[in-house]
């Protein structure tokens, strides 16, 4: 009778351990994911619109300098374009853009419809003074868009201080620069002002322009830094 007893317990035993084994490997249904109220999925991203591409008619020499490296830079009207240095930049203001050299000075700006000034000849602290001026640099510019358009550098003596002068500006004027000095011009697309001021005076962020002598900004003339700002001011181009 115990032997009969221990057979039956063992056939017991291994027939609960099949029915563990069997539930062990039977997979249970993986919860839903919840959402916490109030949470909603968000909503698809647009993808972002690819800059346009800037286009110019210009050779890649401008003046003697190589700018194929360079940026082509788009004003925010759209009214025109013209290129910086790989590391220069420009920053965006009132009435048009501020160049601005790889060191984070200004050095040029853009101007449209800009105040050209009474006709007088000012110093920095707006009193008018004596003066002279010496034409260091021209070079004739064709634009579309206007016409009889030159670059121009000179260096204007107002009173006691001499500042350099370099933009774009009526080929007459180039010339033969007269105070006030205005770097700017009429155009298709209205006044334009492009270049180390609109009215020249050496005041505020153009006092950089400021130099010693007539001696200094005849010199300035040889420098690296003066083909590159050249470069600059005649690769503008109007967009029709």
């Amino acid at each position: 009778m115990q032997s009969r007893a221990r057979a039956s317990a063992a056939v017991a035993l291994i027939l609960a351990a099949s029915a563990l084994v069997a539930c062990s490997t039977t997979p249970e249904p993986s919860p839903e994911p919840s959402i916490p109220p109030g949470i909603t999925a968000p909503p698809p991203t647009t993808p972002a619109e690819p800059t346009p591409e800037v286009e110019s008619s210009l050779p890649a020499e401008i003046a003697g300098v190589d700018t194929s490296d360079w940026q082509q830079i788009a004003v925010p009207s759209g009214n025109a374009t013209f290129r910086i240095p790989a590391d220069w930049s420009v920053s965006e203001t009132d009435g048009g853009l501020d160049v601005l050299r790889a060191d984070g000075q200004r050095q040029l700006l853009y101007r449209e419809s800009p105040d050209t000034g009474e006709g007088r000849c000012l110093n920095a602290e707006g009193t008018a003074v004596a003066w002279r001026t010496a034409n260091l640099d021209r070079q004739d510019v064709e634009l579309t868009g206007a016409s009889g358009i030159a670059f121009g550098a000179a260096a204007v003596q107002l009173g006691e201080q001499w500042v350099v002068s370099v933009g774009l500006r009526p080929a007459a004027d180039a010339q033969s620069p007269a105070c006030p000095i205005i770097n700017a011009f009429d155009s298709d697309a209205g006044t334009i002002g492009f270049g180390s001021e609109v009215v020249v005076d050496g005041a505020g962020e153009a006092s950089a322009w400021q130099v010693g002598s007539l001696a200094d900004g005849q010199a300035y003339v040889g420098e690296d830094e003066f083909q590159t700002i050249r470069a600059i001011l005649m690769s503008l181009e109007l967009q029709a």
